[in-house]
């Protein structure tokens, strides 16, 4: 008997030591998924359940997930025999990287999620929450500095700043279109602002994440490295290929640009429907910062990612900007507080998605009235079943309960056959290159485009002096900076 208790001592000695041991070691080396080793990790909520894809869709289609991780693979089948057969892939992609990016970041670090395995992070979040883009660089830091050298990429400052007295890490709003600021004219107008229906304009932002900001930004020991000097940034347009950023791997996110609509939000609106921030915006005719809470109606997301070197775009826009694609059934009823562009009638009639196009911000002159916009270019519904509207179906209802419900892809472009180098189709404009065999085969060619961002650009022919509306004709003019306007109309 004495034996029998000595060695049950024994045992429960070594499972104390165990537990001790085990203790010890979590605390030095915490759960990989936790992003934040020193935040207490929050309790798991129970996400909406993960049903099936529908009937109808590829069984190979990959398994959704509500995750802070943005994709660094897109897998496509080798069975599929089309670029249209392959959209619902595409669009998965899409919808996967709109949710990591819209994930919630990371306090104190810049363009990380806060707990990317915890869906609970991303449900519970209060609406205002900074978001992980939200957190990359504004362009204003690499082409808005003159003379200084822009800051590093975990810097809140920056050496110039067109709100000096904002609060650090304070979204500025400087664009009144997608493409011009009157900070930094240094070319011809791209575009036209855009008047929303409670007499406000809208505004803009671009943002680039680590490994586009420091390509861009170049070496501290490097001065030739500088891209955003426009002596440094030529010799490499001038190159076979011209610029070729940092690509996506399964081993390191590359480049990525996200571009931004926003709306200032008026006691009319419901913001529950939409994701909101707090800014300042830039007057340039009175040379000050106005708080504002803003509303965001139009999100572009540009990706290099392997193997597609012509980048993959999609682009996403909140539900109620403009009335639905006249073929949807049940056609839904109008939003409770009305269209953000559009007045829900037939007049003003639209010709080319638009009525007019309004002048930009002027000293002494009273805001234009607003743009009637229209959708030319419906969203997708091939293939059937499938399709982008399919998919959008999906994750709305994935998504009730959040602010994201409200917000749709629009279309996603990619280039179907892509490649740089020998052997490969791609040749810049430049050099005598067509738009689209030379731009990857871009699928699908035209009708790529956001009513918030290319307004006046939903036509061909409206497009034509832009060089096409779609995201992919338009940027393969800057094929020889990457694809990057920004980077080829900033850099001085």
């Amino acid at each position: 008997m004495g034996t029998s208790l000595r060695r049950c001592e024994k045992i429960l000695f070594l499972l104390v030591l165990i537990s001790i041991v085990a203790s010890y070691s979590c605390q030095k080396n915490p759960p990989a998924n936790n992003t934040n080793p020193t935040a207490n990790a929050s309790p798991a909520a129970s996400p909406p359940a993960m049903p099936p894809w529908p009937a109808g869709f590829p069984q190979q289609m990959p398994t959704p997930v509500i995750s802070g991780n943005v994709p660094r693979q897109i897998l496509v089948p080798g069975s599929t025999s089309s670029p249209l057969d392959a959209r619902p892939f595409f669009d998965y992609f899409s919808w996967e990287s709109f949710i990591a990016l819209n994930w919630p970041a990371l306090s104190g670090s810049r363009g990380v999620p806060n707990e990317p395995l915890n869906a609970s992070i991303f449900f519970n979040a209060p609406n205002g929450t900074p978001v992980v883009w939200g957190t990359y660089k504004d362009s204003f830091d690499l082409f808005g500095q003159k003379d200084q050298r822009p800051s590093p990429w975990e810097s809140s400052s920056s050496p110039v700043s067109p709100c000096p007295g904002g609060t650090a890490g304070q979204k500025t709003l400087i664009f009144t279109t997608k493409g011009d600021t009157p900070l930094m004219q240094t070319k011809q107008a791209f575009s036209f602002p855009l008047v929303d229906q409670q007499n406000n304009y809208a505004y803009y932002d671009i943002r680039y994440d680590e490994a586009q900001y420091n390509f861009i930004r170049g070496q501290d020991s490097d001065p030739t490295s500088w891209l955003y000097l426009l002596k440094n940034l030529a010799p490499k347009e001038n190159a076979q290929f011209g610029v070729q950023m940092p690509m996506t791997t399964p081993a390191a996110l590359g480049s990525m640009m996200v571009k931004a609509a926003w709306r200032i939000s008026t006691p009319n609106d419901d913001p529950k429907r939409f994701y909101t921030s707090n800014a300042q915006i830039y007057d340039s005719q009175k040379q000050v910062c106005t708080p504002a809470t803003v509303l965001l109606v139009g999100l572009h997301i540009a990706h290099k990612i392997d193997p597609f070197t012509e980048w993959v775009w999609s682009t996403f826009e909140q539900v109620d900007n403009v009335p639905p694609d006249p073929d949807v059934t049940p056609k839904p009823s109008p939003p409770p507080r009305g269209y953000s562009f559009n007045n829900g009638t037939d007049s003003p009639k639209t010709n080319g998605g638009y009525n007019y196009k309004p002048p930009f911000p002027g000293a002494g002159q009273p805001t234009p009235s607003p743009v009637q916009v229209s959708r030319v270019n419906p969203i997708p519904n091939t293939p059937a079943g499938q399709s982008t509207r399919d998919v959008n179906a999906y994750y709305q209802k994935r998504l009730q309960g959040t602010v994201w419900q409200f917000y749709q892809l629009v279309i996603t472009q990619w280039p179907a056959n892509p490649g740089i180098g020998s052997g490969k189709a791609f040749m810049l404009m430049q050099n005598g290159g067509v738009y689209p065999q030379n731009a990857g085969a871009a699928f699908p060619a035209n009708g790529a485009v956001n009513t918030t961002m290319e307004t006046y650009f939903q036509t061909e022919n409206d497009a034509a002096g832009a060089g096409g509306n779609s995201c992919m004709s338009c940027h393969y003019r800057a094929g020889q900076s990457d694809f990057s306007w920004g980077l080829n109309r900033r850099a001085h």
